[in-house]
C-alpha cells in the first residue's frame, strides 16, 4: 500500500481536514563557488541517470481513482498498488482506547463484487457488505473509522498480504473457508454461498456423467484458476479420470473465460458469478452441471487472532441474521442479478435444511 499523495489528502482522507502549512522554506544566501569543469560534469552525468518517476514523488495524479460511495460523509482513501513488506492497520484495542482508528482492505477487482462503477466509484456485494460492517461498529462502538481500500489483483499476493497483515487488516477476494486455510487465516462468517461450474466451449456436448468425462474430454487442455480450489479439481479430474490431461494454469477470471471461447478443447472450473458474466457478454460457452460442486462459501479473511473478527460475527449474526436482511437481499440483486442471486440463495437454503 502506496503512502497517500499529500497533495490530495483533502480530497481523499475520510475524516481529516485540510490545513494550511505554517512552515515556510528560508533561501539561504547565494555562496559563489569557484568553476570546476571536471566537478560540473560529474553532477551531470548523475543527474542524466536518476530515475524520474520512482516512488510517490512521480506519481501521475491523473492515475488516482475515486474510492468507494462513503462510510461517513467524506471518502475514505483509495491507496495505489505497490510493494509492500506488512500491511498495517489499527487494532480494535487501540480504536476502542482512542476512540478512531485505520482499517486497510484488501481487495481483488470481481465484477459484480468489487468493482468500480461508471462514475469511478468502487462498489459491488463486498464492497457493501463491508461499509455496512463499518457503519454498524462506528454506531455501536461509537467510534470513528478511516478505510483505505487497497486492490491487488495477483490473488495469491493478496492472500499472503491479509495472512501476514497485523492489526486491522481485511481480506475481499472471495476466498472458499476451508479447514486448511483457517489454519493461517480468520474468517468471518460466510457472506455468499458459491456453486463452482465446469465450462468448455459450446460446441462440446453436455457432459451426462462424469464417468464419461474420459472419452468426451480427450485431448482437452484445463485451465485452472492459480491458487484456487479449482487447481484441485482440474488436479483431481486428471488423477481419476484423464490421465493424460494437460493442466495450464491462468490467473484470472477473464483469462480463462477468453481461453475456454477461442478453443473447443479447454475446459475450466470456474465460479458461477464468472460464468454468468460470460454469458451475459455473449461469450460462447457451455455449463456442465453434471459437475457442479454447491460446496463452498465465501468469506472475509483477517490475520489470524485478530480482533475485528469477533466484531465481524457479531455483526453477521445481530437480529435474525445480516444475510436474512432485505438490505442484503438488495444488495446481491443491485450487484449481481436475479438469475444468479436467486441460484446462490437457493444454494444456501438447501444446505440449511441439510
Amino acid at each position: 500500500m502506496h503512502a497517500v499523495d499529500p497533495s490530495r489528502s483533502r480530497e481523499w482522507f475520510s475524516g481529516g481536514h485540510q490545513q494550511e502549512s505554517s512552515v515556510r522554506a528560508i533561501d539561504p544566501a547565494p555562496v559563489r563557488a569557484p568553476y570546476n569543469p571536471i566537478l560540473s560534469l560529474l553532477l551531470v552525468s548523475v543527474l542524466l541517470v536518476v530515475p524520474t518517476g520512482c516512488g510517490s514523488d512521480g506519481e501521475d495524479v491523473s492515475s488516482w481513482t475515486p474510492g468507494p460511495r462513503p462510510v461517513s460523509d467524506e471518502r475514505p482513501v483509495l491507496a495505489a498498488s505497490g510493494d509492500v513488506e506488512v500491511d498495517r492497520g489499527s487494532t480494535f484495542a487501540a480504536v476502542s482506547e482512542s476512540g478512531e482508528g485505520e482499517i486497510v482492505v484488501i481487495f481483488t477487482n470481481a465484477d459484480g463484487w468489487a468493482y468500480f462503477d461508471d462514475e469511478g466509484y468502487l462498489t459491488g456485494v463486498s464492497v457493501e457488505i463491508l461499509e455496512d460492517f463499518f457503519r454498524w461498529v462506528e454506531s455501536t462502538r461509537d467510534v470513528s473509522l478511516d478505510v483505505v481500500w487497497s486492490e491487488d489483483d495477483d490473488w495469491m499476493q493478496f492472500y499472503r498480504r491479509v495472512r501476514d497483515a497485523r492489526g486491522g487488516v481485511i481480506g475481499a477476494g472471495n476466498v472458499t473457508i476451508t479447514d486448511e486455510r483457517r489454519q493461517e487465516l480468520d474468517f468471518s462468517p460466510a457472506y455468499q454461498s458459491n456453486v463452482a461450474v465446469l465450462i468448455t466451449h459450446e460446441d462440446v456436448p453436455e457432459l451426462e456423467s462424469m464417468q464419461n468425462a474420459s472419452e468426451r474430454f480427450r485431448g482437452f487442455a484445463a485451465h485452472p484458476y492459480l491458487g484456487t480450489l479449482h487447481e484441485e479439481r482440474v488436479n483431481q479430474l486428471r488423477e481419476r479420470r484423464i490421465p493424460g490431461l494437460r493442466v495450464l494454469p491462468l490467473s484470472s477470471n477473464d483469462e480463462i473465460l477468453a481461453a475456454v471461447s477461442e478453443s473447443p478443447d479447454r475446459l475450466a472450473w470456474i465460479d458461477a458469478h464468472a460464468y454468468f458474466r460470460g454469458v451475459e457478454e455473449g461469450l460462447p460457452i457451455r455449463r456442465h452441471p453434471v459437475a457442479d460442486d454447491s460446496s463452498e462459501s465465501f468469506g472475509f479473511i483477517l490475520p489470524r487472532g485478530s480482533d475485528w473478527t469477533p466484531l465481524l460475527e457479531e455483526f453477521f449474526l445481530e437480529d435474525d441474521g445480516y444475510r436474512n436482511s432485505e438490505r442484503y437481499r438488495e444488495i446481491l440483486l443491485t450487484h449481481l442479478g436475479e438469475g444468479l442471486s436467486e441460484l446462490l440463495e437457493e444454494v444456501r437454503e438447501v444446505r440449511e435444511v441439510r
